[in-house]
């Protein structure tokens, strides 16, 4: 697309836009939103490729696509569990074949993410307790 069509669909002026695609300028976050829109980019894959890989350019690697769609759909899957009354023995399956997932992923992409993802990895436990403890206290009556 050019600058000037890229302009119009975003709302921006043209000069922005060429002085973001140069690099002379910084996208603010309304614009990179509405880049994605525009380009139909997905959010997910891209947040991989630029925050976590830190390696933009792998967003438009056939096999990096096909990975993150793959972690994508498992961890839905995973995450669906939560409100489920599942064993420990069941999370502990799961916590454990997500790592294998993460270290499975990171070498098949060619870089070294197993330590950026496993970061998140306590956010994802401080979620699951929470919304076990959201759980276990809308299930207690309230006291007369």
């Amino acid at each position: 697309m050019t600058n000037l069509a890229v302009a119009a669909a975003t709302g921006r002026g043209d000069s922005l836009i060429s002085k973001v695609k140069n690099g002379r300028i910084s996208l603010c976050a309304d614009l990179q939103h509405r880049l994605i829109d525009l380009f139909e980019l997905d959010r997910v894959r891209l947040f991989i490729a630029v925050e976590i890989a830190k390696d933009g350019m792998l967003y438009f690697d056939p096999t990096f696509k096909q990975l993150c769609h793959a972690s994508t759909c498992f961890v839905k899957q995973m995450l669906s569990l939560i409100g489920d009354d599942i064993s420990p023995e069941q999370k502990a399956m799961i916590a454990a074949f997500s790592e294998h997932t993460i270290a499975i992923v990171a070498a098949q992409a060619g870089i070294d993410v197993t330590g950026r993802i496993s970061t998140l990895m306590p956010a994802i436990t401080s979620l699951v307790q929470k919304a076990e403890q959201d759980s276990n206290s809308s299930a207690r009556p309230a006291a007369a």
